[in-house]
C-alpha cells in the first residue's frame, strides 16, 4: 500500500512539475544582446530585448519605427525558445527566433523589407534583470 502511495505522489508532482514548465514564459525578463549581421560579423550592436505582457520588444529598432509584438514560446527541459516578429510602416518586418537556457539568449533574425535583399542576423546576451 505504502509503494502505491509513493508512486502515486511522485506521479502527482512530476505531472505539476511539468505543466508549471509548459507555461512557463519569458514575461518579465530582459536580456542585453550584441547582434550583427552575419556578413559583417566583426560589427555587433548593443540592444536590449524586453519581454512584457506576452510582448518582445527590442529597444534599438524604436529608432526605425518597430514596435513591441506578440510572442511564442515553447518550453522543453531546461530551454525556452521563443519566436516574434515586429513590425515598421516604413522599415518592414524582423522576425525574431531564439533560445534561452539558463538566462543566456542566442537566435537568429531576419529584416525583411520591400526593395531591399533580407538581411541575416545572429544575436546573444545574458539576463539583465
Amino acid at each position: 500500500m505504502k509503494v502505491i502511495q509513493f508512486f502515486l505522489g511522485l506521479s502527482i508532482f512530476l505531472n505539476m512539475s511539468c505543466a508549471q514548465n509548459v507555461n512557463k514564459s519569458l514575461d518579465g525578463k530582459s536580456f542585453q544582446i550584441s547582434i550583427w549581421d552575419v556578413a559583417h560579423p566583426d560589427k555587433k550592436d548593443p540592444d536590449l530585448l524586453i519581454f512584457k505582457d506576452g510582448k518582445m520588444d527590442s529597444d534599438a529598432c524604436h529608432q526605425y519605427g518597430f514596435a513591441a509584438a506578440a510572442y511564442k514560446h515553447q518550453n522543453k527541459d531546461d530551454n525556452t525558445t521563443f519566436s516574434t516578429t515586429i513590425n515598421s510602416a516604413n522599415e518592414g518586418e524582423i522576425l525574431f527566433e531564439g533560445m534561452v537556457k539558463d538566462n543566456v539568449i542566442n537566435g537568429k533574425s531576419v529584416w525583411k523589407k520591400a526593395g531591399q535583399a533580407d538581411i541575416n542576423y545572429e544575436f546573444s546576451g545574458s539576463l539583465k534583470n
